[in-house]
């Protein structure tokens, strides 16, 4: 059995943090950060990444992922998060860890428009770092598996269009 040291958190931040057990397996040492509001889409997720072998933290807001990626930056290699949140999207979160962590990979979950959200971000979420729910385990495992495989660890960023008053003349 193994035993991580996570630090202590000040009592304003309630970080639900929960980390799966160690199994032999290929994903043994892959670190992932689950972010949905949904707790059983949540815990289905994590669930099902435990079971495939990986470290599974999970979080239920902007706020609390940030507050566990804060004390886990080094060791979280993939991001799983869920484009609307109550309190921030999963775009937003995503560049804010990539900016502190620049090899994190990134797999957005969410209902098809959170594709379109993330775009409004700049960011050109493609098949490989957006997955649609609802998805089954094994779609689940076979995509974080590519995107951890991948050349392509997070989305490409661009300048995303704004529109102004001149457009609607």
């Amino acid at each position: 059995m193994f035993f991580f040291a996570l630090g202590s958190l000040a009592p304003e931040v309630p970080v639900k943090l929960r980390v799966g057990w160690m199994r032999k397996s290929r994903n043994i040492g892959t670190t992932v950060l689950v972010v949905d509001d949904e707790e059983v889409d949540r815990i289905d997720t994590r669930d099902a990444l435990r079971s495939h072998g990986y470290t599974v933290m999970d979080a239920d807001s902007y706020r609390d992922a940030m507050a566990v990626f804060d004390l886990n930056r080094d060791a979280v290699e993939l991001l799983v998060a869920d484009v609307s949140l109550p309190d921030g999207d999963g775009c937003a979160l995503a560049i804010a860890m990539k900016k502190q962590q620049p090899d994190l990979r990134v797999l957005f979950v969410s209902f098809h428009v959170g594709a379109e959200v993330c775009k409004a971000y700049g960011l050109d979420v493609d098949s490989l770092h957006f997955l649609g729910k609802p998805f089954a385990e094994k779609e689940l495992a076979a995509r974080v598996g590519k995107v951890l495989a991948s050349d392509t660890p997070f989305p490409r960023l661009y300048a995303p269009k704004t529109r102004t008053s001149q457009d609607s003349a």
